[in-house]
């Protein structure tokens, strides 16, 4: 598996991700217009906890994220249930754009390691790293198709 073409690629998507967070309000972030059940502000902490989640799980190493980030962003969280300490927009484009870089200090020459439990099927931090592009794919929909609503909502 060539790594630097696995982190190319991986920046690539990570910087139509911050396009659109550039093309969003601080407000229409956190519209959750019908029949969406997150925000586009939901959608960019989601995709930065999950791939945090499984590298320092699969490594065995501290989240590179700050520790309120799960309860904001995980699986089954809701911005509904936010309170008023949410990150800004600013906060999450930087992680957005720093984290491909980051995390590839820490697997590099590793995506052959074992998962300590299977994930969907897959065995290897490479393959889930390979997944998280598509999870990248399908939340940057979310949040193209969120933002459109948004705006023809306000």
């Amino acid at each position: 598996m060539n790594e630097e073409i696995i982190y190319s690629q991986w920046k690539v998507w990570r910087s139509w991700i911050h396009d659109i967070l550039d093309r969003v309000t601080e407000e229409q972030a956190d519209m959750i217009p019908a029949p969406y059940n997150n925000s586009v502000r939901w959608n960019a902490g989601h995709i930065l906890v999950s791939v945090d989640g499984v590298v320092t799980n699969a490594l065995g190493i501290p989240s590179q994220l700050p520790a309120s980030y799960p309860d904001l962003f995980a699986t089954g969280t809701s911005p509904k249930n936010w309170g008023d300490d949410v990150p800004s927009l600013d906060e999450l484009k930087k992680f957005v754009i720093e984290q491909p870089d980051q995390l590839r200090t820490q697997i590099e020459g590793k995506l052959d390691t074992l998962l300590p439990q299977p994930f969907m099927k897959m065995t290897t931090l490479g393959e889930v790293v390979l997944f998280m592009f598509a999870h990248d794919a399908m939340h940057l929909t979310s949040m193209k198709d969120i933002r459109k609503a948004a705006i023809k909502n306000s």
